[in-house]
């Protein structure tokens, strides 16, 4: 047995690629034996697998357990339940002032101390497949735990070095099982090798699919809540964001200078550059190809290495050629895992390295930074932001708590005042004040913009927050009144013996208060037109229970399901009549039954993971709806008469066959539900149904014959962003008649990306959403994609038999926190059923 452990340990040594952790070290690193290696703990040498977060944890805490200059901190948990580590590391005795030398920092933001601490925070693997980040991390730390240099012992007497080791730890162990499951002891660089093609989702995002790279600003999920509140508490100089790429080279930044937004200084560009010098330095001594101020921008403000620099720091994206297994043949040769591995360690210290001798000009430019920002806020030529509530204070305040996060100042409205043409009222509005310390984040949220210096976009073009929430509003040119008194909603506990119980449509949170008293049983019915009672007014939409009909002994768990509601902020109207002072009265036929809904998500391959993810996320957490997803392989063997709505997001879903397509077009015909977003409502759009002719349809580019324009080969990007739509605002008509479109006003923001027009209905009653004449709010889009956009349907309800099949050009739930567009989604759950046949005789 010992003989054949000594034979196989020979045979994995051979086929092992990677190295000591003190080989991706300084030669003068002078390691301290007492301070246990990486592979000490791991029990193999980093790069031989890929770490699961369970082993980096339990490194970083063996390295705090062992080393006087290491503390953590836990920040918070993901859905998964995996920590999220801060690990800090400086010396000795600056790990004993920790809290003073944090306030000394802060205030030398304000003053400009130079004998403040430099604060350096370096982040990794936010994309969990992109795992060569945290990978490093346990090299990089041990080395600064470790290391008896010089040139250690006097950057760690002069910084704290903040380690975020894995900004996506569920993200990073999806991928980290998928890789070491398939990793082969003869490594495999072949690119259609199956470790370097993950199945579907990949580990790139979280728990619920989300890209966490996208959401520094919207701050949906836990992970990104728990990093802001850190970030603010230290507001680093220098934060870094090591990623992988597909490219062939390995990139710092900056990146194209013509894609820098412009509220980011042109100081942050020169400090960035000048930090680019030691990274080029260090690449460059190990022979590594790499490029920068190319291919990658800097504009949307919700990414890690673009969302410092509205803030004072200067964020630095690192782009590490991807390895998904031990090697990988890329087009310029092949790279190994470990080379992966020490590039980000090399950059890792360059950043170090650049950052301490370039102290005093980083400490120089985050003071100046608030200063110039005062001073721009001073010729901002308005005096603040006013918000209103839409009639929906649960929306606000969620926006709000948005605001707070990220230190933005505001203050609740103490006078009513009007502004371009809307009138706000106090209790209803909040004031966002220019002059203060977060006017630069401010202005990032709030502003919109549709004239850029260059029209190419690596992200979004355009994200105004009170669009995405659809709140009205609007600037002012003076300040108004405000109270400090911090906003609230008060409801008043329902009325138990009351036989009528209203709750409006348009609350945010009434939903989900849907859905739990679906789940109890109770009968709850829907207004179809408007009424009033007791001098208010219900819209189409307002949800009517009557204590009459529910079955014996539900009323009690119904009110109790409402005392919860009302708890939450959710205004219940309860009466003693059923009579209505206009309008319908509650027993007519006008208020139709709302039915339970079981639907099935389809997802898997062909399917848009990111979307998948924001239509699971909203039905789990914010419905509380039981989300059943399937496969389409799956889906053949599925009896469909078991749910009541197919949901399907952004895909291709060429994997569904004739066969399948004729059963989901049957299960329709029945009184199924298909809702659809994007390339799925164009699939839709060649279901066969028994009326139809089924003949092939036309491709709307085969009806263009004209000759094809001759264009420069230069202008092909430039031709390619005019056609591109990356993420814009655009303004959209709507009809508050149609079920679809319940508990929204006439007009509204709605979020565009992708280029799918929808196949416009033969029924002129079937288009709830249509685009105005001329849609575009902020943001970029070419001018061919706006003209064909004119006035085109954006949402589509159409009957076909008993079902209905709604269909979306967009995708209302982008990204969690287009709370605005959300309702036009969850009505196609619960109303869906109340569209009826429009055929006119």
């Amino acid at each position: 047995m010992r003989l054949l452990l000594l034979m196989l340990g020979t045979l994995v040594s051979t086929v092992s690629l990677a190295t000591t952790s003190a080989e991706y070290l300084p030669a003068d690193a002078d390691l301290d034996t007492s301070i246990p290696s990486p592979e000490s703990q791991l029990g193999w040498e980093p790069g031989d697998w890929r770490i699961h977060h369970s082993s980096l944890v339990q490194y970083m805490y063996t390295l705090a357990e062992k080393s006087d200059r290491v503390s953590i901190k836990v920040t918070g948990y993901t859905y998964e339940q995996r920590p999220l580590l801060q690990v800090i590391i400086s010396s000795e005795e600056n790990q004993s002032k920790l809290e003073a030398l944090r306030q000394a920092h802060l205030n030398g933001a304000e003053t400009g101390n130079l004998e403040a601490p430099l604060v350096v925070w370096l982040g990794y693997s936010v994309h969990g497949d992109e795992a060569s980040g945290s990978n490093a991390v346990p090299i990089v730390a041990w080395y600064l735990a470790a290391s008896r240099s010089a040139s250690v012992k006097e950057l760690l007497k002069n910084t704290i070095v903040i380690l975020d080791p894995s900004l996506n730890p569920d993200g990073l162990d999806r991928f980290s099982s998928w890789s070491n499951s398939n990793q082969s002891l003869t490594p495999v660089g072949d690119r259609n090798g199956r470790i370097h093609n993950q199945d579907w989702p990949p580990g790139r995002t979280n728990h619920y699919l989300f890209d966490l790279n996208r959401d520094w600003l919207p701050l949906v999920h836990p992970e990104s809540r728990a990093r802001i509140t850190e970030y603010h508490r230290w507001l680093p100089h220098v934060l870094t964001d090591h990623h992988e790429t597909g490219h062939d080279g390995y990139f710092f930044q900056p990146g194209v200078p013509t894609r820098q937004h412009p509220l980011t200084t042109a100081e942050n560009l020169e400090m960035t550059r000048e930090l680019a010098k030691y990274h080029a330095r260090t690449l460059d001594g190990a022979g590594v190809m790499y490029f920068t101020e190319d291919t990658y921008d800097d504009f949307y403000y919700g990414k890690g290495s673009t969302y410092p620099d509205i803030n004072g720091s200067i964020g630095i994206l690192f782009e590490q050629p991807r390895v998904n297994g031990q090697v990988y043949n890329r087009v310029s040769g092949p790279l190994t895992f470990p080379e992966a591995i020490h590039n980000h360690v090399r950059t890792s210290l360059s950043t170090l390295k650049g950052a301490f001798e370039l102290r005093d000009e980083f400490k120089k430019y985050q003071a100046e930074f608030f200063k110039t920002t005062q001073q721009r806020a001073n010729k901002a030529g308005f005096a603040a932001w006013v918000i209103g509530d839409d009639n929906d204070p649960s929306r606000a305040l969620e926006l709000m708590d948005v605001f707070q996060r990220h230190r933005v100042e505001y203050h609740a409205l103490g006078s009513e005042i009007s502004a371009d043409g809307q009138v706000f009222k106090p209790g209803h509005a909040w004031i966002i004040p220019v002059k203060q310390r977060q006017f630069g984040l401010a202005q990032a949220m709030m502003e919109t913009r549709t004239k850029f210096e260059d029209n190419t976009f690596y992200d979004v073009s355009a994200w105004s927050l009170p669009m995405a929430y659809n709140l009205p509003y609007a600037t002012l040119s003076r300040m108004p009144t405000t109270t400090d008194n911090s906003p609230s909603i008060t409801t008043s506990a329902p009325d138990a013996k009351a036989v009528a119980w209203i709750i409006g449509w348009q609350q945010l949170q009434t939903p989900s208060v849907l859905q739990d008293l679906l789940d109890e049983g109770a009968r709850v019915r829907v207004a179809t037109k408007p009424f009033s009672m007791d001098g208010e007014t219900f819209s189409e939409g307002s949800l009517v229970l009557l204590a009459g009909i529910q079955d014996e002994g539900k009323s009690d768990a119904i009110v109790d399901i409402l005392q919860r509601a009302a708890s939450k902020g959710v205004k219940t109207h309860s009466y003693k009549t059923h009579l209505t002072e206009s309008g319908p009265g509650l027993g007519t036929p006008h208020f139709k039954i709302v039915p339970a809904i079981k639907p099935l998500l389809i997802v898997g391959e062909g399917v848009r993971s990111y979307a998948a993810g924001e239509a699971w996320y909203q039905l789990d957490q914010r419905l509380g709806v039981s989300p059943v997803m399937v496969e389409v392989p799956r889906l053949n063997k599925t009896n469909l008469n078991d749910y009541t709505h197919l949901l399907l997001v952004d895909g291709t879903y060429k994997a569904i066959k004739k066969g399948l397509n004729k059963r989901i077009a049957t299960w329709v015909s029945d009184g199924g539900i298909i809702v659809a977003t994007q390339g799925a409502a164009t699939w839709t759009e060649s279901l066969c149904f028994e009326a139809d002719t089924c003949d092939e349809k036309q491709d709307k580019n085969d009806t263009d014959k004209d000759q094809t324009e001759t264009m420069a080969y230069a202008d092909f990007d430039d031709q390619k962003a005019q056609r591109t739509i990356g993420g814009a605002i655009v303004s959209v008509k709507v009809d508050t008649t149609h079920p679809i479109a319940f508990g929204y006003n006439d007009e509204m923001p709605l979020f565009r990306r992708g280029s799918t027009l929808l196949q416009t209905s033969k029924n002129p009653f079937a288009t709830p959403v249509h685009y105005t004449e001329k849609p575009l709010m902020s943001g970029y889009i070419g001018e061919q994609r706006l003209t064909e956009m004119s006035n085109q349907p954006a949402v589509i309800a159409e009957r076909h038999g008993k079902g209905l099949i709604v269909r979306f050009a967009n995708n209302p739930l982008f990204r969690g926190f287009w709370r605005g567009t959300e309702r036009l989604w969850v009505n196609s759950l619960y109303f869906g059923t109340l569209v009826s046949s429009t055929e006119l005789p």
